[in-house]
């Protein structure tokens, strides 16, 4: 049986294998289950499922982000009335956070079925990071997205420090408007 991974929406994707132009081997999901599917999950690779449920398989890396502190930044974003939606993603030495915002529908439209399973539906974007400095010293810097036509890419607010300290200085500001004012 070939290997299957259901997303966050629901829908099935396949592993599969090709080849690149010099012959080596290529893994990828698709929705179809068709080719050269495989039955197991290549040594030293894993399933990843990015925010917005596209299904990859990737080298599997060294977490440098521990299990406390990803559950720091979950926390305190729950505690955010601001923020309902989010998901936080780990890359390497990075903590991202990304939200999204509800479609604008009024209640009456909206079918029990879609409201429990919003999250099927929504479209995340990233919003904020913590960016691991000094693996010793566990020093982060914090970035916020920028959404300037000319600039749309990350910049630095604040300066290094302890995770809990940015993390309680500026997830706060995460789905205000305030947010776009910090450098």
């Amino acid at each position: 049986m070939s290997v299957q991974h259901t997303n966050r929406k629901g829908q099935d994707y396949y592993l599969s294998q090709g080849l690149t132009k010099t012959g080596k081997p290529k893994y990828y999901f698709s929705t179809k289950n068709k080719g050269c599917a495989l039955d197991s999950i290549p040594k030293d690779f894993e399933i990843y499922e990015n925010p917005n449920g596209q299904v990859f398989l990737i080298k599997k890396e060294p977490q440098l982000i521990t299990c406390k502190e990803k559950q720091l930044v979950s926390s305190a974003l729950r505690k955010n009335k601001c923020v309902k939606n989010y998901l936080v993603d780990l890359k390497k030495k990075t903590l991202i956070i990304y939200t999204a915002e509800e479609p604008p529908m009024p209640e009456e439209l909206l079918s029990f079925n879609i409201l429990r399973n919003i999250n099927k539906y929504l479209n995340y974007q990233a919003e904020m990071r913590f960016n691991l400095i000094c693996k010793d010293k566990r020093s982060f810097y914090a970035e916020r997205f920028c959404y300037r036509g000319s600039i749309d890419d990350w910049i630095t607010i604040g300066t290094p420090d302890k995770l809990n300290e940015l993390v309680n200085l500026f997830i706060p500001y995460l789905g205000t408007d305030s947010l776009y004012e910090l450098s």
